[in-house]
């Protein structure tokens, strides 16, 4: 078996728990002279960092050794601050709203950035970012850091999705996966079609509990939108705002209609939520799955399981979209050490730093750059080469609005009763009234 990458650590999956098209402009200052600025002055500098992640397995343990590298090259000391994942949403706000600047740097999740742009939280990036530091990610990545033509955020690392299945359920039922590659993909309804007759031979009766074709974080939007968005959807309105002229269109509809099928058809689960049909694929009861590269780390990879390219639409080969995201660094805007705290952020997301984080972390980089290392290095699993090809070509950012907390509830709730036989036009209004409502008062 080929030396596998896997991901040391995974985040919430709700997210994940909760996120590219090359070529968009991206603008800023040189911010040339920023790590000069920062590094001039760092005797007397310490920097405060609050993330999340406590303990010596998950994110206090794996970048000890890189804030001690970065204190060894430039004298500035990281004084870093670890809680849980909710906990640490809270002490961002409940710091920044009373405007404290006790601290410098924040871990921020994709979907928070716009809402701490908002509310002035946010320290803007752009100066201290060039162009050419932009071009250095894939424009998922970028573009996910960015609300109202700022960039107030800089990725860690992403995430993105594959196609899994069983292998050894398959060849029971004797079914060969087509060859494919990224130019060749295959097709939800392919995949409809072979797990439907794998059930057949496998589970005729249903009493073996065996699910065809269900997406890991199942009736979540962090996955289930990319049904959408690969008939060409997208995930909100421009301004942030709205879901009317957004999902009441065809490509939602069509998506959810597909997927509604699959329930009925008795392909795709219920009863199962996004916490546990993982552990049904795990477990050997799911045939195909869409799932994180976090996936091979709970199995034996390339024994087990196997893994492709996420599917296409027929009909819309072309806009293959797969759901992406991760954490990001921000600067507080009321720190006292903006340089500094740039300077550390710009070597953590794109210099010395990322190369230690990533290799800790295992997880797919946002850097174009490594992405290229991965496709190109021998001794690293297909999967991580899909991943990394995906990252680059197909991922999607998540809806970028300063009130995805609204956007989540209501259409996460709204592909649960899609799956659960509600009417897709009525739930797709509905939804739409419920948001609007929602964030009427945040509109400006």
């Amino acid at each position: 078996m080929k030396t596998r990458k896997v991901l040391a650590l995974t985040v919430s999956a709700a997210m994940i728990a909760s996120l590219g098209l090359a070529g968009c402009g991206k603008s800023g200052d040189s911010g040339s002279d920023s790590k000069t600025e920062a590094k001039g002055d760092s005797d007397s500098v310490t920097l405060k960092w609050i993330s999340q992640g406590p303990g010596e397995d998950s994110w206090e343990g794996l970048t000890k050794p890189i804030l001690e590298e970065y204190e060894k090259e430039t004298g500035v000391h990281i004084d870093a601050e670890f809680y849980s994942f909710n906990d640490l949403f809270e002490v961002i706000e409940t710091k920044s709203a009373a405007g404290n600047a006790d601290f410098d740097v924040m871990s921020v999740d994709v979907t928070y950035i716009a809402k701490y742009g908002t509310s002035g939280y946010l320290e803007p990036l752009d100066k201290y970012f060039s162009d050419e530091d932009k071009a250095k990610w894939d424009d998922a990545s970028y573009q996910a850091g960015v609300w109202e033509d700022t960039m107030y955020a800089a990725p860690e690392n992403t995430s993105t999705q594959e196609l899994y299945y069983n292998k050894t359920l398959l060849d029971k039922a004797g079914i060969t996966i087509p060859e494919n590659d990224e130019n060749n993909r295959l097709t939800y309804e392919q995949v409809a079609d072979l797990a439907k007759q794998a059930l057949e031979k496998l589970d005729p009766d249903g009493t073996q509990g065996l699910i065809g074709f269900d997406f890991q974080q199942v009736s979540r939007v962090y996955q289930m939108n990319m049904l959408a968005n690969a008939m060409g959807g997208k995930n909100i309105s421009d301004d942030g705002y709205s879901l009317d002229g957004v999902v009441n269109t065809e490509p939602w509809i069509n998506a959810m209609t597909w997927y509604q099928g699959l329930v009925n058809d008795g392909i795709a689960s219920k009863g199962y939520d996004a916490d546990q049909l993982g552990d049904q694929f795990y477990a050997g009861k799911m045939l195909f799955m869409v799932g994180g590269t976090w996936t091979p780390s709970s199995m034996k990879a390339d024994d087990e399981i196997g893994y492709t390219y996420a599917p296409c639409f027929e009909g819309f080969e072309d806009k293959a979209a797969t759901s992406t995201g991760s954490w990001y660094f921000g600067i507080n805007s009321k720190s006292k050490n903006k340089d500094a705290a740039a300077d550390f952020i710009k070597w953590f997301t794109l210099e010395k730093g990322s190369d230690m984080w990533l290799e800790a972390n295992g997880d797919v980089p946002s850097r174009l750059d490594k992405q290229d290392e991965i496709k190109n290095d021998p001794d690293v699993s297909m999967d991580m080469k899909i991943a990394a090809y995906e990252a680059a070509n197909t991922a999607v950012p998540r809806a970028v609005t300063p009130v995805f907390g609204e956007y989540s509830t209501v259409l996460d709730q709204a592909w649960e009763d899609v799956r659960n036989g509600a009417d897709v036009k009525e739930t797709l209004d509905n939804a739409i009234e419920q948001f609007e409502s929602a964030v009427a008062a945040y509109k400006k």
